[in-house]
């Protein structure tokens, strides 16, 4: 038998154990979700993009859509796929990861309020967004079409004409912007929570129940924060807002000027609400899933690590 004073190091180390294998489960089925939802609703995004970079005429989807198709043919719809795709993945895997990691921490500490879940999911987004927000910048180009080229020249380009600021474009957006998948993932966990109470124990969220779930939590969010996003935009891509801004300060009435900035600020919203709630109806459907999966596989290996561990151990002193 191991000596007692061994035995709080074995726990702590099993506890350790259990709480990185959680995280990497829901970072997995977190990266697996977004990156199903990205490859579906790439179109979208373009499109919106598009309608905020031209939020001074604001055209309507449907011409933004006939416009890229004549120009770049259905690929054009697809523009920056791979770039967008690399920064979903990092992006949903670390923000997960951080999301039930630090949540992990939190609960031993103290009970889950709804303040005490906003605050992890912020936390999460802080070092998803710090880690990826070169990546975001990027492709944000790409999408746009004010740069060609991969991923890495871009990068690489935008580095040395601009520095580390350069990569970094929209840092302070985005560290605003961590409410929304705070907002979304505290609104989504609670009323998980309530159904699955209702259910049972052993019960799991339905892939129906979760598409509907993501939706509407992830359209509230979007409605919250959106003006941030679309800021956020037009820094990243590059592009000037004095065109916008003379329109605004030629309203002779204040109250038109304040109607008028409000009306440019949500410019894409349509298209945002769309790509944003389905995004996070598909993300949420799959993440679902492949949790289920990836939680098998995690359990899989910690358990072929801790006998290897222990046969070492036994061959070890012979």
């Amino acid at each position: 038998p191991q000596p007692p004073v061994l035995q709080p190091t074995i726990e702590a180390v099993a506890m350790a154990e259990s709480a990185a294998g959680s995280a990497l489960v829901q970072a997995i089925a977190g990266a697996g979700g977004g990156l199903f939802a990205t490859l579906v609703l790439q179109p979208i995004e373009v499109v919106k993009t598009q309608i905020q970079l031209d939020h001074s005429h604001r055209p309507p989807a449907s011409q933004v859509v006939q416009q890229i198709l004549a120009s770049e043919g259905v690929l054009g719809l697809f523009r920056g796929i791979g770039s967008k795709g690399v920064d979903t993945v990092s992006r949903y895997f670390i923000y997960f990861f951080a999301y039930d990691f630090i949540g992990g921490i939190a609960r031993r500490h103290r009970e889950m309020t709804t303040g005490v879940n906003l605050l992890v999911g912020y936390l999460a987004g802080v070092v998803a967004v710090t880690g990826t927000t070169p990546l975001d910048m990027a492709s944000t180009k790409l999408q746009a079409g004010t740069v060609q080229g991969s991923l890495a020249a871009v990068l690489w380009k935008t580095f040395q004409q601009r520095g580390l600021p350069g990569l970094y474009d929209g840092y302070g957006y985005n560290l605003a912007l961590c409410t929304n998948p705070a907002i979304s993932n505290t609104l989504f966990d609670q009323i998980k929570g309530i159904i699955l109470q209702r259910q049972g124990p052993s019960a799991t969220l339905s892939s129906f129940h979760a598409f509907v779930l993501g939706a509407f939590t992830k359209s509230v969010a979007i409605l919250v924060t959106y003006p941030l996003t679309f800021l956020k935009t037009l820094l990243q891509a590059g592009r000037e807002t004095t065109s916008s801004r003379d329109s605004l300060e030629s309203e002779p009435s204040d109250k038109r000027r304040r109607f008028k900035t409000l009306a440019v600020l949500y410019s894409g919203l349509g298209a945002q609400l769309l790509k944003g709630v389905l995004q996070a109806a598909l993300l949420y459907m799959a993440k679902e899933r492949i949790e289920v999966g990836a939680s098998a596989v995690v359990r899989l290996l910690v358990k072929l690590l801790r006998v290897r561990s222990a046969r070492a151990s036994i061959v070890g002193p012979a």
